[in-house]
């Protein structure tokens, strides 16, 4: 089967690239060809930009994709010009949603594909809700065979699944500076962590498959920890003891709601998947790469150059500034 990924260079879309190659599928990639490094070795890349139709008509030509998967879409107007494009290509369009998509707050900790969608707290949710309403009439108006599939936190490829940003050295850096960094509540909430080659093992036994067609399925890991336990799991693979500072989601919110509205919307509550729909689907999937292991990988990737290091400065004076509004607070309350 031919399988296009629309992205390919990400942290998930990478690992995707990666299992689809391994399952015997030929894969095409469609990005801009800025990352010729971080293509999956054996992928073909089609060089367009997704908001380009000329460029994607021009690099697709006449080819046909048993699957389309779209990684890329983040608001419903992406989605309907990536639709316009590509949805007659396929037999089946994934489209890659999230699940920060259900419902805030929570009303139970197990979270299951009937649960509802709302969020409003995050309008990155509620931009997602609203591609997969919009998927489910164009399927129905066109028929359309979809899937839509709901990641959580994932990880990998350098990635460090952390509170304040998964994606750079910022909290990293903290820690191996012995500098304080901020958990949000008491640092109890239990947390799914998914690692980028698990979620890859259960979106490619998705592709081609009849029974997904019209269904949401979400994809995730097995293990779940405390946010505390996840932060001293990086910090022990760095060597270090982190200094953790417990500070409420509403108060950070109340400082910057930017960050409030990535704890509120999700990272707040407790989230715990019962990935039942996933195991009938693709009964071999199971977790193997424990969060010990996928963070000690991720760890020695951005150690062995110190390039890949990237500090967020906006971040890191995010975290000063609620530092010290919250050290301003608790004087206060303390007379």
């Amino acid at each position: 089967m031919q399988c296009l990924i629309i992205g390919g260079t990400g942290n998930l879309s990478y690992a995707c690239a990666q299992a689809a190659l391994a399952a015997g599928l030929t894969v095409f990639t469609l990005n801009r060809g800025l990352k010729p490094a971080e293509s999956a070795p054996g992928a073909v890349t089609l060089k367009a930009d997704i908001r380009d139709g000329a460029s994607v008509r021009a690099a697709v030509g006449d080819r046909r994709f048993g699957a389309v998967v779209d990684f890329i879409s983040y608001n419903p107007e992406q989605l309907a010009g990536s639709l316009d494009l590509l949805g007659g290509r396929t037999d089946q369009y994934v489209f890659v949603s999230t699940a920060s998509a259900y419902r805030k707050p929570p009303v139970h900790q197990v979270v299951t594909e009937g649960t509802p969608l709302a969020n409003p707290f995050w309008a990155y949710s509620r931009d997602k809700i609203a591609c997969e309403r919009l998927l489910v009439a164009v399927g129905r108006e066109r028929s359309l065979p979809y899937t839509i599939v709901r990641p959580s936190h994932t990880y990998g490829r350098g990635w460090l699944p952390l509170a304040f940003g998964s994606s750079d050295f910022t909290i990293a850096a903290r820690m191996l500076a012995g500098q304080e960094l901020i958990v949000h509540g008491d640092g109890q909430a239990l947390w799914t962590l998914t690692h980028a080659r698990d979620f890859a093992a259960g979106l490619v036994g998705l592709l081609g498959h009849p029974g997904a067609l019209g269904e949401a399925v979400q994809i995730m890991g097995e293990e779940a920890l405390t946010w505390d336990a996840i932060h001293r799991t990086v910090a022990a693979a760095l060597g270090v003891e982190p200094r953790i500072v417990h500070i409420p989601s509403d108060f950070i919110a109340a400082v910057d709601p930017g960050m409030g509205e990535r704890l509120l919307g999700d990272k707040t509550y407790s989230a715990l998947f019962d990935c039942s729909k996933l195991k009938r689907l693709v009964p071999g999937f199971r977790t193997t790469t424990p969060l010990h292991v996928g963070v000690r990988e991720s760890v020695d990737w951005l150690l062995a150059d110190p390039t890949r290091q990237t500090i967020n400065a906006g971040v890191d004076a995010t975290i000063e500034r609620l530092l010290a509004a919250w050290r301003r607070a608790m004087a206060a309350a303390l007379g």
